[in-house]
């Protein structure tokens, strides 16, 4: 029953705009059909369950400057490398590829996960 954080998007999590997110390995990997647990600010006194919801999806993704990289597909358009940051509550690539280089780092190598909405109790 792995527990996801977030301390941006929180209303684009909650209105369904935001099903996704990108995270790196963990010790105890999500799988497919696992139970997810959203939380905001899980860490602090003011946090708040988002929601429980099911692992759609994991897909190993890489990250760079000018592109994204998961398995046998390499996204380097700009327009759907925007689509994609979007996806996951970025405004665009360009906002996404900031904070990636800012909080890990790039090339970045990690997971993406999915997950189902509306989320259930």
């Amino acid at each position: 029953m792995p527990a996801l954080s977030f301390s941006v998007c929180r209303e684009k999590i909650l209105s369904g705009a935001k099903r996704q997110t990108i995270r790196g390995d963990r010790k105890f990997p999500i799988k497919k059909g696992d139970k997810l647990y959203l939380w905001w600010k899980q860490r602090i006194s003011d946090r708040e369950k988002l929601g429980n919801t099911t692992c759609l999806r994991i897909t190993p993704i890489t990250i760079e400057r000018d592109r994204s990289t998961m398995p046998n597909i390499v996204f380097t358009d700009p327009d759907l490398l925007d689509g994609f940051a979007i996806k996951d509550g970025f405004d665009n690539w360009q906002q996404l590829i900031e904070f990636f280089d800012k909080s890990h780092g790039l090339p970045f190598t990690g997971n993406l996960i999915e997950w189902d909405y509306p989320f259930k109790s």
